[in-house]
C-alpha cells in the first residue's frame, strides 16, 4: 500500500516543543500568528461597518466633516474608534472619506482624499471601506450635503456573519403553526361550542401559551403531566 501526503497549514494546536523566544516569551512549534486568526475571523464575518451610526460622516459646520465613532471589520481585523474624528476640507474639490486597513503596516487609518479614482483599494494587504463622499463647489464656505456610502456593498457594506447565510430554517418559517396545522385551522371554544378562529397572542407578561384540553385567557395555577398550555387572545 502506498500513501502520499502533503502537510496542510491549520490550527490551533498545542505545541510539543519551544522553538524560540520572542520578546521574552516562548514560541512553540504549533504557534499561529495574527494572519491566521484574521483569516479565521474573515470566514465568519464579512467586511463592513457594524451599527447604524458607525463611522457615519456628517457636515460639522463650515468645510469640516465629522466621522462618528464606530466598529468595522476588514480582512478579519476589527477597527474600533471610540471618539469622533474631523477633517477640514478644501472647496472646489470632490472628497472621499474612507477607513483603510493596511495589514503590512499593522494599522487602520481614516482618510480624506480628493483623489477618488480607483477607490476602494482592495488587495491582500489593503482594504478600503468608503464611508462618505462630499463635493464642495469652488468658493463655497459650507458643506451642503454628504453622500453616505456605508450601506453600498461595493464601496463599504455592513457586516454580516456566517449565521446570516443560514437563512430561515423551517422551524422558524412555520412558527405560526401549531401541531402541523395553521393557526386559521384552530377554532375558538366557548363552553362546548366552537365560535370562531383561534389566534395565539402574547399576554401582558410576554408569555404565549395554548392548552391541549381547553382554551382560555387565564394561565392555570397547575398543569397535568404532559399538558401543554398556550394562552389565547379573546
Amino acid at each position: 500500500m502506498a500513501i502520499y501526503f502533503h502537510p496542510v497549514n491549520g490550527g490551533m494546536f498545542d505545541s510539543t516543543e519551544m522553538v524560540e523566544e520572542v520578546g521574552g516569551f516562548p514560541r512553540g512549534d504549533k504557534a499561529v500568528d495574527a494572519a491566521f486568526f484574521a483569516k479565521m475571523f474573515s470566514c465568519f464575518y464579512k467586511d463592513g461597518i457594524i451599527g447604524a451610526d458607525s463611522f457615519r460622516v456628517t457636515a460639522a459646520g463650515g468645510l469640516t466633516v465629522r466621522v462618528a465613532p464606530g466598529v468595522a471589520w476588514a480582512l478579519g481585523r476589527m477597527a474600533w474608534q471610540k471618539t469622533p474624528l474631523t477633517f477640514t476640507l478644501e472647496a472646489g474639490k470632490s472628497w472621499t472619506i474612507l477607513l483603510r486597513l493596511n495589514t503590512a503596516a499593522g494599522e487602520f487609518t481614516c482618510v480624506a482624499t480628493d483623489s477618488g479614482a480607483g477607490l476602494p483599494n482592495r488587495t491582500e494587504s489593503v482594504c478600503d471601506l468608503i464611508l462618505g463622499e462630499v463635493t464642495i463647489p469652488a468658493g463655497a464656505s459650507s458643506i451642503s450635503a454628504v453622500t453616505d456610502t456605508r450601506t453600498d456593498a461595493a464601496k463599504c457594506g455592513e457586516v454580516t456573519s456566517a449565521v446570516d447565510a443560514l437563512g430561515v430554517v423551517e422551524t422558524a418559517r412555520n412558527a405560526s403553526m401549531l401541531g402541523g396545522a395553521a393557526a386559521s385551522e384552530y377554532l375558538k371554544k366557548s363552553g362546548g361550542t366552537m365560535t370562531g378562529t383561534l389566534r395565539a397572542a402574547s399576554d401582558t407578561t410576554g408569555a404565549s401559551m395554548v392548552r391541549n384540553i381547553s382554551y382560555g385567557t387565564t394561565v392555570p395555577t397547575t398543569l397535568a403531566d404532559g399538558e401543554l398550555f398556550i394562552q389565547l387572545a379573546d
